[in-house]
């Protein structure tokens, strides 16, 4: 970072087109609205530029390889190509960078935050400093502390918009996976963690820069942790209230529980750690055990533990047999 932040630092302020609102505050609302879960932006064209050109700032281009394309439709980098590793299928909306959105570049905002990633995606968040962010902008870094007040705030914005796509893109599925409540929350799980695994895939420097924000629980953290919770907790609510689920305790406190049962699934962190453990079928299938642990089902007074806490019914958690 460039020494002596300018006294006329300021809160971050991301530009207008993010879609990333105040961490928890706006939680219900965009629980509320399915607007703003847009189809599969149409895929980019291709750059003309040569493997291994020079870009304006002096940073080399991603060198081009033969592998599978990336999140954006670009080709995927040599890192992420190895042989063994199993890649998992793009849910129905997958999770964009960026650059994507529909934004004006011409924005200072948004210009620090397009240049932010760019470097990002070849350096990775721990090599990149305001200098950095402010020489590829053209600009000094008093210019990127009046929009953003410290190298932080970027990642952190950038890192909210990431985990915002991948929640969009579960959600997504979740609307999409019919009447049954264990089939949305289900689908909800499985596609979260889709998109997550795609960006440990294909774009490991931004997996990685997610699984930093998830250990520090930086804010962006708290807002997708919060919006997780908040789509669990209203899929729970509507299987109790149609009989489908049986649930123990109040609907916020049962979804704070699936998360954390499903913490391999949807936890940046523990996915860049344990991606490879673990095939797609078996995340799935841990996806519809959780789902089906929550069905309503008669129980037998023998299978009752002393608590009354049972699993789908069956044997008490206690007395379990994991394999």
């Amino acid at each position: 970072m460039s020494s002596g932040s300018p006294l006329s630092a300021t809160r971050p302020v991301p530009p207008t087109t993010d879609p990333i609102g105040p961490a928890t505050d706006q939680a219900q609302t965009e629980l509320d609205s399915t607007n703003h879960f847009a189809p599969l932006l149409r895929p980019r064209r291709p750059r003309s530029s040569s493997a291994g050109a020079a870009v304006p700032d002096g940073h080399p281009e991603t060198p081009r390889t033969s592998g599978p394309p990336d999140i954006a439709g670009k080709t995927r980098r040599p890192a992420a190509c190895a042989v063994g590793v199993e890649t998992a299928a793009k849910p129905a909306a997958s999770p964009r960078l960026y650059r994507d959105l529909r934004c004006d570049p011409q924005d200072t905002a948004t210009r620090i935050l397009l240049e932010t990633e760019r470097l990002l995606r070849v350096y990775g968040h721990r090599k990149i400093t305001v200098a950095d962010v402010a020489d590829a902008c053209g600009f000094s870094a008093t210019n990127v502390y009046r929009y953003f007040s410290s190298r932080r705030a970027i990642l952190d914005t950038l890192a909210s918009h990431y985990l915002h796509e991948a929640e969009r893109a579960a959600l997504a599925c979740a609307i999409r996976s019919g009447d049954s409540a264990r089939d949305r929350l289900s689908g909800f799980l499985t596609d979260l963690n889709k998109a997550l695994t795609i960006f440990s895939d294909f774009e490991p420097q931004l997996s990685e820069l997610l699984a930093d924000a998830t250990a520090e629980r930086w804010p962006c953290y708290s807002h997708y942790d919060a919006l997780v919770v908040c789509h669990i907790a209203r899929i729970l609510a509507e299987g109790s209230a149609s009989g489908e689920f049986r649930l123990e305790d109040d609907t916020k406190q049962e979804a704070r529980r699936v998360k954390a049962a499903a913490c391999a699934l949807v936890e940046p962190d523990v996915i860049r750690l344990c991606r490879d453990k673990h095939d797609v079928r078996t995340r799935e299938a841990l996806s519809r055990l959780i789902a089906a642990a929550l069905l309503k089902q008669s129980v037998p007074p023998c299978c009752a533990s002393p608590q009354g806490v049972t699993l789908v019914g069956r044997l008490p958690i206690g007395e379990m047999q994991w394999p």
